[in-house]
């Protein structure tokens, strides 16, 4: 989940403004691209092993934006 949250908090920290929109949009982007490579993967994941990384992003997630809602 680290990592996740390093590269999401750089990618926001990085936005003209840092709205709520702005930021779900980075976040769809990420999860999409996440989602995409995950599925691409040769040998091919279970479907179970990309659950779990889609929801260290989800959590990843969820840490920033109590960030937000704390300030």
């Amino acid at each position: 989940m680290t990592a996740f949250t390093a590269l999401l908090r750089a990618m926001i920290e990085n936005l003209p403004e840092q709205s709520a929109g702005d930021r779900a949009a980075v976040y769809q982007r990420v999860r999409d691209k996440l989602i995409y490579q995950l599925e691409k993967r040769d040998p091919p994941l279970s479907e179970e092993q990309i659950q779990r990384q889609v929801m260290k992003m989800r959590d990843a997630i969820l840490l920033i934006e109590q960030d937000y809602a704390d300030s």
